[in-house]
């Protein structure tokens, strides 16, 4: 996803005047990226469905390794259906060097409105106006295809906490499901600038949910992905209304009652329609519980002592940092009591909250379980619609094509080749290797980003469901992953 907001950038800036006068060295890069692109656009026209690529080992690392020898295409994976999977690393690095070129390029390598979103709303970037309005209604076409989507993953979760359902636990599924069959689908924001879609969330293969206003949105670079891609990936967003900080609140008509340290968008008013579960009554507690143990993805929740040592330690940093200096108008010390008002504001609500929103990423700053519940959830539908896919071939496709947004955005074989045939544009476009910098140092930062590394979250829940590794064809003994059950 990182990459593709870089290119949103990209996009916006590139709209520079006609190229000034260039250095031979520069000349020779311009040379190259174009080169380069009448290969893409080579690549990209080519016709014929791709056959599912195939890993004895099922895994993320094995798959990214067979679709590594198509890193210098613009697509990485076509379905049987024609859909396609963009190769994102390409596409990102390819737009920082066309940047660097200095408005050389302004048409983009490939025409697709599925990968350049701008090309549904901007006629010069469409290519003309009849060609904009002819992109405008594949858009059309293509959303009424992602609404048939939303509900059929609607239906296998729904189908899939049916079948968890015992005289014990009836009350609390009862309630899940009533959450899932509320939440509404809401269109992204197609019909003013490309910026007001990227401030809508969209500057990405993306599709979020929003427990504010109880809504799924899927932005349209998701709607010419496979059919199973947009399956899962929907099935992971109904997920989070049931996520393990969800259920630990109540919701209204409109969508959850927020605590109030959470947002300032608070419906305090509105009447409960969706009581909370607490974790104690949470059908899923043990679900919950496995999805911490090393023996799955081992998801880590930040304890509290932890979460009170880091508000600490920052509040130590800042005043040495600040230490001894002094405002000249009011003569007062820069770390002032209102910072430390604040800092205690942090503490306080440390301590009156975390035993209770501690699945919450407000509170700890990161939503792994969150992401990793949903994940689940999406594999119990994703499982539950492959059963019901008499073909072996076809059922052999779903399950692969479910995960291809990832295989899409997140391969390391794959950023590796890419990065390999990008060395020649480093010399001319040194802000490439600060991208590279940039993304090696996301991949490691201090385990409070948003979601798990994709690796472990295809390997270790989606791959760990026999009936997944069955339709894929894997071999037995590849995958030590341990299915978490209820």
């Amino acid at each position: 996803m990182k990459f593709m907001g870089f290119v949103a950038i990209v996009l916006v800036t590139s709209s520079l005047q006609a190229q000034e006068a260039v250095s031979p060295a520069m000349r020779e890069t311009i040379d190259k990226i174009t080169k380069m692109r009448e290969t893409l656009k080579v690549s990209a026209d080519r016709s014929g469905a791709c056959e599912t690529p195939q890993s004895p080992s099922c895994t993320f690392e094995g798959y990214c390794g067979k679709l590594a020898g198509k890193a210098q295409d613009f697509y990485l994976y076509q379905d049987s259906d024609g859909r396609k999977v963009p190769n994102m690393a390409m596409i990102g690095n390819l737009s920082f060097a066309e940047h660097c070129a200095k408005g050389t390029f302004p048409q983009t390598a490939v025409q697709d409105p599925f990968v350049y979103a701008n090309q549904f709303m901007d006629e010069k970037a469409a290519g003309g106006k009849e060609q904009l309005q002819r992109n405008k209604e594949r858009l059309k076409k293509e959303t009424a295809r992602t609404l048939k989507v939303v509900e059929d993953a609607r239906s296998h979760v729904v189908k899939s906490l049916e079948a968890q359902k015992t005289s014990a636990n009836a009350k609390q599924i009862d309630n899940m499901i009533a959450r899932v069959k509320a939440i509404k689908y809401r269109e992204a924001k197609t019909d003013g600038q490309y910026m007001d879609l990227v401030a809508d969330g969209c500057e990405s293969p993306n599709a979020y949910y929003s427990s504010e206003t109880n809504t799924i949105t899927v932005c349209p670079q998701m709607m010419n992905l496979p059919e199973a891609s947009l399956f899962a990936t929907l099935a992971h967003e109904f997920g989070h209304g049931i996520d393990p900080c969800a259920m630990e609140m109540d919701f209204g008509k409109e969508g959850a009652k927020l605590p109030d340290f959470m947002s300032l968008v608070v419906k305090p008013n509105q009447p409960t329609v969706n009581p909370a579960v607490r974790m104690a009554q949470n059908p899923f507690k043990n679900v919950i519980s496995c999805l911490q143990s090393p023996q799955s993805i081992e998801v880590s929740i930040p304890t509290k002592d932890a979460l009170l040592r880091e508000i600490n330690e920052f509040e130590d940093g800042l005043k040495a940092e600040v230490g001894g200096e002094v405002d000249e108008e009011t003569g007062e010390a820069k770390a002032t009591d209102a910072t430390d008002a604040r800092f205690e504001d942090s503490r306080q609500n440390i301590e009156k909250n975390y035993e209770r929103y501690k699945y919450c990423s407000e509170i700890t700053g990161t939503g792994h379980i969150q992401e990793a519940f949903s994940d689940w959830i999406s594999a119990q539908a994703l499982t539950s619609k492959i059963s019901g896919i008499q073909d072996s071939a076809k059922a052999r496709e779903f399950a692969f094509a479910s995960q291809t947004m990832f295989y899409g955005m997140a391969c390391e074989n794959v950023q590796q080749a890419v990065d390999s045939r990008m060395d020649q544009f480093v010399e001319a476009c040194p802000q490439l290797e600060e991208i590279r910098a940039y993304m090696e140092d996301m991949k490691h930062s201090d385990g409070h980003s948003s979601h798990p590394d994709a690796n472990r979250r295809i390997n270790r829940i989606y791959y760990a469901k026999p009936e997944i590794q069955k339709a894929l064809g894997c071999e037995s003994g590849h995958n030590d992953a341990q299915e978490c059950k209820p």
